[in-house]
């Protein structure tokens, strides 16, 4: 009994150990169920570290191909700008050589500028005073020509005193005809005569002549109207001739018996006069006897004409109308 008191003694005792050992076996157990998970989490940082470490060694074998292929071009640039360099010093070599050919050329060109600047003055007022001469010259030219004219008048005038009358009145037509001409030439050649003539102005004045000078006439009325062309020169004397002429033949034959009436004259044409009309409202004139040139007064209108590089064209309506077409331009200035 003892043996057996004692047998469970030793088999509780052997319960109680079983039952401590399975305690500690189930703390041991997990303990390791927790040791395993922290060695698996251990292990996938173990992993991960591997990996973020082969990827440093990726970026670091790609930084060092970046820092070799850097290293090439620092290298390159390194070479350019030596290069650069060198370029840069040959160039302010030549442009201090250019700077100084520049500062021998602007030198040589101020002397040059100063010897044309004189060289000009003096031709300068060589030009002037051959100018002044020439003009001394023209304007004795256009008095003796006044002189001249006026001269001829007076020897008309006297010769037409000495002869009969039927005789001095053809003396006295061409005494006026004279007359007219220096007038125009008065009008035409004076201190503000150019290259070109304005034609109103020049007929608006002749024709206010023509009128005070036949103001005994009867009642007739001369108006000049119409465009601001110009004439050439050379061809403004003898158009102011035709007119006068055209003018002093309505004068005198347009309007017998002292009748009063109306002469016309209009200028046509811009920048360039390209057709003068004169024409008035007496008695007419028959275009075919105008054709058949009689007269002394229609051959000079003809004459002139041509010389002014023009056509005339005589038409009667209500009166006598006359066409003056110039075909010359204008001269250049």
């Amino acid at each position: 009994m003892d043996r057996l008191y004692s047998a469970e003694n030793e088999r509780e005792e052997a319960l109680l150990e079983c039952e401590d050992l399975r305690d500690q076996l189930e703390f041991s157990t997990a303990e390791c169920n927790s040791l395993e998970a922290q060695l698996n989490d251990v292990t996938e940082r173990l992993q991960r570290a591997e990996r973020a470490v082969e990827a440093l060694y990726r970026q670091r074998s790609r930084d060092q191909e970046t820092i070799h292929l850097l290293e090439g071009r620092l290298a390159a640039s390194r070479a350019e700008a030596v290069n650069a360099e060198e370029e840069f010093r040959v160039a302010l070599e030549e442009l201090e050589v250019s700077s100084r050919s520049l500062s021998e050329s602007n030198l040589q060109l101020y002397n040059l500028t100063r010897t044309l600047e004189r060289q000009v003055d003096e031709r300068t007022a060589d030009l002037q005073a051959l100018l002044a001469d020439r003009d001394a010259l023209i304007e004795e030219i256009h008095h003796q020509t006044r002189n001249n004219l006026q001269i001829i008048a007076s020897l008309l005038n006297l010769q037409a005193s000495r002869i009969s009358e039927q005789s001095a009145a053809e003396v006295r037509k061409s005494l006026s005809r004279i007359q007219t001409m220096s007038l125009v030439h008065g009008l035409v050649f004076d201190d503000r005569s150019r290259a070109d003539t304005p034609t109103l102005p020049l007929l608006t004045q002749l024709c206010q002549e023509l009128a005070a000078k036949n103001a005994g006439i009867g009642s007739v009325a001369v108006h000049v109207s119409g465009q601001d062309g110009l004439v050439p020169l050379n061809n403004a004397g003898p158009l102011g001739l035709i007119v006068a002429e055209l003018v002093g033949n309505a004068f005198n034959h347009a309007f017998p018996d002292g009748r009063g009436g109306r002469v016309e004259v209009e200028v046509f044409g811009t920048p360039t006069t390209k057709r003068v009309v004169v024409r008035d409202n007496g008695i007419g004139m028959d275009p075919a006897a105008a054709n058949e040139r009689r007269g002394l007064g229609l051959l000079l209108v003809r004459t002139l004409a041509r010389q002014a590089n023009a056509e005339t064209r005589f038409v009667r309506d209500a009166g006598t109308r006359v066409e003056i077409l110039l075909r010359g331009g204008t001269s250049a200035n």
